[in-house]
C-alpha cells in the first residue's frame, strides 16, 4: 500500500513517532511513502522528516516517481484549470504513482484528491485522524503497483 503525505501534515505524522511512522517502519505488510518532484523538495526541508526519507529508502519503503511522467501530469492538471488546490504536484503524483490514500489536513487538496475528475480507479481516501482512518493504512494490491509476496497471498486466502 502507498501513501502520500501532504507537507502540512508531514510533521504531526511523519517527524515523530506516529501511527503512521509504525505502519512504514513495522513489519506488517508492505508499505511505502510516497515522495517525488516538488512535495519530496517541500519533505527534505524538515529534518526530522529528512531522516525518515533516508531510512525509509534504505528499507525499500519510499516510491519515487518518474520525474518527466510527473511533470507532464502536473501540466495537464495547470491547464484543466479546475483544482481548487494549490498543490497540482501532489494530485500529479498520486495520478502517476497509483497512490490512493493522502494524508494532509488541506480541505482544498482532500475535496480535490477524492474528486473522481481527478483521482479514480480507485477513487482517493483522505487520512487525518489516527483513530478514524487505521483502516486505510492496509495493504491494497492495486495501491501503486506494488503486489503481496507469495508469503502474504498465502496467509491471506488462509
Amino acid at each position: 500500500m502507498c501513501l502520500i503525505v501532504d507537507a502540512n501534515a508531514a510533521g504531526q505524522f511523519l517527524a515523530r513517532s506516529s501511527p503512521i511512522t509504525g505502519w512504514l517502519l513495522g513489519d506488517k505488510g508492505e508499505p511505502r511513502l510516497v515522495a517525488a518532484g516538488a512535495l519530496r523538495e517541500e519533505l527534505v526541508k524538515l529534518g526530522d522528516v529528512r531522516r525518515l526519507l533516508t531510512e525509509l529508502n534504505r528499507a525499500g519503503r519510499l516510491r519515487s516517481a518518474d520525474a518527466h511522467r510527473l511533470r507532464q501530469e502536473e501540466d495537464r492538471l495547470r491547464a484543466d484549470a479546475r483544482c481548487r488546490s494549490n498543490d497540482i504536484h501532489v494530485l500529479a503524483l498520486a495520478f502517476v504513482s497509483g497512490a490512493r490514500t493522502l494524508a494532509t489536513f488541506d480541505n482544498a487538496l482532500a475535496g480535490d484528491f477524492r474528486n473522481a475528475d481527478f483521482i479514480s480507479r480507485p477513487r482517493g481516501h483522505i487520512y487525518r485522524d489516527p483513530a478514524k482512518h487505521a483502516h486505510l493504512l492496509g495493504h491494497t494490491p492495486t495501491s501503486c503497483g506494488v503486489r503481496p509476496t507469495a508469503s502474504r497471498r498465502a496467509r491471506r486466502v488462509r
